[in-house]
């Protein structure tokens, strides 16, 4: 399928977002693009730094299945974004699956993309009615709420969230995808690859070692020779 992107700003949410995206990539082999208005370190509300692989000009929208936008605690940074918010503004007549959760309708809503559909999110009451671009009649007091392409979520829905997705995406009608199942027995917490995995497994991690050396070694001769070098210049 085609790729997946997820947008980056200031203070964004990794744990709304990170169920999701782990789901696409280790789950389904789906590549994610981490997008920013610029190629500057993103640092996330719980303080990671984070290196965009691209920023909104390189985007081609032909390229992508997915938008998926996080929410922040301090939404002032991204939600006075231009860049940003005129990227979005771009999206409205785009059949992409648009997915923001937590404070992250905000920007959609911004963006006119909110306008006459319905929507949740973690909007205090206060905003409605400030903001003139959020619509309370169309606001959904539910955990996830979607409306044609658009996917919106409270933040502590996360899992709820990526469950829409997924389904949005084709890619699992499983209901119970993220459901812990009981565990009745001890041979349930011990994992065994089959004999051929651990082959392959073995066949990787030795060739990896390998190559750590013989990398180490080159770059042991590299300094030996930049040492000589100095030394006979110094002469």
């Amino acid at each position: 399928m085609k790729k997946v992107a997820c947008l980056l700003y200031p203070n964004f949410s990794l744990y709304e977002m990170v169920t999701l995206t782990s789901s696409l990539a280790l789950s389904f082999g789906v590549t994610i693009d981490y997008v920013s208005s610029n190629k500057s370190v993103v640092i996330s509300e719980d303080g990671l730094s984070c290196q965009p692989t691209k920023v909104l000009d390189e985007m081609s929208i032909e390229d992508y299945s997915c938008l998926i936008l996080p929410g922040m605690i301090d939404f002032t940074d991204a939600i006075n974004d231009d860049k940003l918010i005129q990227f979005l503004k771009g999206l409205k007549t785009s059949d992409l699956v648009i997915a923001a959760i937590s404070s992250a309708p905000l920007l959609l809503a911004k963006a006119g993309l909110l306008q006459d559909r319905d929507f949740t999110g973690g909007i205090w009451e206060n905003f409605f009615g400030y903001f003139n671009f959020l619509q309370r009649e169309h606001f959904k007091a539910q955990a996830v709420c979607q409306d044609g392409n658009m996917i919106t979520a409270i933040g502590f829905a996360h899992q709820e969230f990526a469950q829409a997705v997924l389904r949005a995406l084709n890619l699992t009608q499983e209901v119970s995808f993220y459901s812990r199942k009981s565990i009745d027995s001890e041979e349930e917490f011990l994992f065994r690859m089959t004999p051929t995995e651990f082959e392959e497994f073995k066949q990787v991690y030795e060739s990896s070692i390998e190559q750590s050396k013989k990398n180490s070694s080159r770059d042991t001769n590299q300094d030996l020779q930049k040492g000589m070098e100095h030394g006979l210049n110094a002469m």
